[in-house]
């Protein structure tokens, strides 16, 4: 150990023996001399506790999940374990967590009791941000029983040492499909499928796996059950990143502009890959940010051409909505700041409108005519409701889906997901699917909601 030292607690009982044994000699007193022995007790107790000459600790740290989203709760678990043949009845650990991340539940730090060849761990989770974040060595300090013997040194930590989120990731948010088989978005015709759609009469050709027989053993006439059919489908993906959404939940947390470009990003792949037609685009990006290569339309949105280009795309504005962590917290009602700041108050909701019936005209003029739309956004302002209930009166299937960055820890918070829950309600009421993203919740679930009606 690097730091060793003598804790002199114990000094007061040595003073107190001499003082007592001085005192009875002085005084010819038997009875104090004797009375020395219950403080020497705890003099000779502090003397003989001494912590091992030679200690062998080993420490290993894993990550769940290995690669997280922006956003995305990691658990971090340390085991600690005592190689050496000698009992430490005081082990006390800190890990090294990056000061960028936010503990969102447990302690990096426990207080151990080890026994030769015991292993203990400590679990806490962490708030994934965007980037590269290395964990330090963890700090281990360890006393003897009577605690009059400290040492603290740094342990190195094998395992796990780099927590790497970008708004990549290994794991798909929707179910692949292969063209040709039944797909993943659910169509209003029937064919191929697992669900039923209707029956119709039987026509030469049909497989006689789809005949239904019971039917025709009752009435000796030959029908064919359709199922309803998925399959491949034309999906607009709308990343919200406007100043409004630029606002975390807490210290330490990404900002729902961040959490809707990852969302959109890692939909877009998937999609992608799944052989559906999907078109990118990004609400509230700069323009100066637009990544070389990438065009720019009418109302500022960006038209990436090709998976790689959308890709990239998603990236930047991730990267861009990262620098803007500054201003506001949700959590403090920033979100209802934001809103007053972008879009002014109830006077300037015409203008508003106007707005977003643009982009709407913007959005259908470029998609094809059975295209849906998938927009991430927060609901942190009535802009994205606007904007979907312009798209449905233009006759285009809209879904939200809505990172959750309020909570109810002050009045303020209160009131911003109660303004957030009265958004969801008025666009659910406007025939647009809406569902919440949250820690807890797997990103899949929630696309799930949105893309599994139409």
């Amino acid at each position: 150990m690097t730091s060793l030292r003598r804790d002199d607690r114990w000094n007061v009982g040595l003073v107190g023996t001499l003082s007592l044994v001085g005192i009875g000699l002085a005084y010819a007193n038997p009875t104090l001399v004797a009375a020395a022995s219950i403080p020497l007790v705890y003099v000779l107790y502090g003397a003989f506790s001494s912590l091992p000459g030679t200690v062998e600790l080993s420490a290993d740290r894993t990550f769940e999940p290995v690669a997280p989203a922006p956003g995305e709760r990691v658990t971090v678990t340390l085991a600690v374990h005592n190689s050496g043949d000698r009992t430490l009845a005081d082990v006390r650990v800190v890990d090294g967590v990056p000061p960028a991340l936010a503990v969102e539940s447990g302690s990096p730090r426990a207080s151990l009791a080890l026994a030769p060849g015991d292993e203990a761990t400590l679990t806490y989770e962490v708030v994934a941000a965007r980037g590269d974040f290395a964990f330090d060595d963890a700090l281990v300090r360890l006393r003897s029983v009577a605690g009059t013997s400290v040492a603290t040194d740094e342990l190195a930590v094998g395992g796990d040492d780099v927590l790497s989120c970008t708004t990549g990731g290994t794991d798909a948010p929707v179910t692949d499909a292969t063209p040709g088989r039944v797909g993943t978005v659910p169509a209003d015709s029937g064919g191929a499928g697992l669900e039923f759609h209707a029956t119709r009469e039987y026509r030469s050709g049909d497989p006689l796996s789809r005949v239904d027989w019971r039917q025709y053993a009752k009435t000796g006439d030959l029908t064919t059950v359709q199922f309803r059919e998925r399959r491949a489908s034309r999906v607009a993906v709308v990343a919200d990143v406007r100043d409004p959404t630029r606002v975390v939940a807490g210290p330490g947390h990404p900002t729902a502009a961040e959490l809707c470009a990852v969302a959109a990003s890692r939909t877009h792949r998937a999609l992608t890959a799944a052989d559906h037609d999907v078109t990118a685009t990004v609400l509230g990006f700069d323009v100066d940010a637009v990544p070389d290569g990438v065009a720019t339309g009418s109302e500022d949105l960006p038209w990436p051409e090709g998976p790689r280009a959308a890709q990239t795309t998603f990236d930047a504005a991730c990267a861009a909505a990262a620098e803007t962590v500054a201003a506001q917290m949700a959590t403090d009602g920033g979100d209802a700041a934001a809103g007053r700041r972008e879009h002014g108050d109830g006077r300037r909701s015409a203008s508003r409108e106007d707005r977003a019936n643009a982009v709407a005209a913007t959005l259908d003029a470029r998609l094809a005519a059975d295209a849906r739309v998938v927009l991430f956004s927060p609901l942190l302002d009535d802009y994205p409701t606007a904007l979907a209930r312009a798209l449905r009166r233009r006759g285009r299937t809209v879904g939200v889906c809505a990172p959750d960055v309020t909570g109810r820890a002050t009045p303020g918070a209160a009131f911003a997901s109660l303004e957030r829950t009265r958004r969801r309600t008025d666009l659910e009421r406007f025939g647009v699917a809406v569902a919440d993203w949250t820690a807890d919740r797997p990103l899949d679930d929630s696309l799930s909601e949105v893309l599994g009606d139409r």
